[in-house]
């Protein structure tokens, strides 16, 4: 796992930081054992129940009591009606820990791509109406048609003397 904090519960002998996945304290991702919040801003939501009341596995609200705030990343917990969901560096960041075979390096980055740049990007080609494949058949069977009706039979005659 990579949700550590400072041993708020002084579970562990000394001062460094520790795996923690309790609720209610003030945990955060890191990929280097815990000696910094990855990104300087990566804590994690403290749990619904005897949390902050949000999913313990997303990003700490950043906007607090306005869901309409800037958004950290896709596991932001709070969307706004509207609101295009992003996918930041953070968020990368944290699927290539968990194992995801990232292409964008994601450290130092700045990367920032919204849903809208998602669905514009990836977005496929329309499937054809089934009136233009009707047209399409009508149009085969006629030049078929055409062609049949053009071609020249030779006629071959036996006659025996």
């Amino acid at each position: 796992m990579f949700r550590y904090s400072n041993d708020p519960h002084n579970q562990v002998p000394g001062n460094g930081p520790v795996l923690d996945l309790s609720i209610g304290t003030a945990s955060y991702f890191s990929t280097d054992g815990g000696l910094t919040q990855w990104g300087g801003n990566a804590l994690f939501a403290t749990g619904s129940y005897n949390g902050d009341g949000d999913q313990a596995s997303h990003w700490k609200d950043a906007s607090g009591v306005n869901a309409c705030g800037p958004q950290l990343g896709i596991m932001d917990p709070t969307f706004c009606y509207a609101q295009r969901g992003e996918v930041t560096a953070l968020d990368l960041a944290a699927f290539d820990a968990i194992g995801w075979n990232i292409a964008v390096n994601s450290r130092g980055s700045n990367y920032l791509m919204n849903t809208a740049q998602i669905y514009r990007q990836f977005a496929t080609t329309p499937v054809p109406e089934p009136t233009t494949w009707a047209m399409m058949i009508v149009g085969f069977g006629l030049m078929g048609g055409a062609m049949r009706r053009s071609r020249k039979v030779a006629s071959t005659r036996v006659s025996f003397a």
